[in-house]
């Protein structure tokens, strides 16, 4: 993959996750590509992480992340990000970082998620 390839994925995803598409997310990704979360140290399937970006949305209903910076990697990009909104607890602001590794194809193969989870503490009001 070209670093344009790289970047025009990184742009789609970003879009998607912005969006909260959980569709447009899904169809970047190969069939069975992994997200890997720091904070609990799991690794869920994409299914499950279109839900989770989908409940995020619908609990902070104006959440948004402000880009920090994107770079190209040798097997793909990283994200970092300011995480923003009003969720049930209150205002929500938690830096992230999201490295994503891409197939030869330019499909998103996995995604590490690194965020300190006690930012997180008001989506669970």
């Amino acid at each position: 993959m070209t670093e344009d390839d790289k970047r025009r994925v990184a742009a789609a995803y970003r879009a998607a996750t912005r969006a909260g598409d959980a569709e447009a997310m899904a169809a970047l990704c190969e069939p069975d590509a992994v997200t890997w979360h720091n904070h609990d140290d799991t690794e869920v399937d994409v299914e499950r992480s279109a839900r989770t970006l989908r409940w995020l949305h619908r609990t902070a209903p104006d959440v948004a992340w402000d880009d920090v910076a994107v770079t190209t990697t040798a097997s793909g990009f990283v994200w970092q990000a300011v995480l923003t909104g009003t969720a049930p607890g209150g205002p929500l602001r938690a830096h992230t970082c999201t490295v994503v590794t891409l197939s030869a194809s330019g499909r998103v193969v996995r995604t590490e998620e690194y965020l300190d989870s006690a930012a997180l503490a008001p989506l669970t009001g």
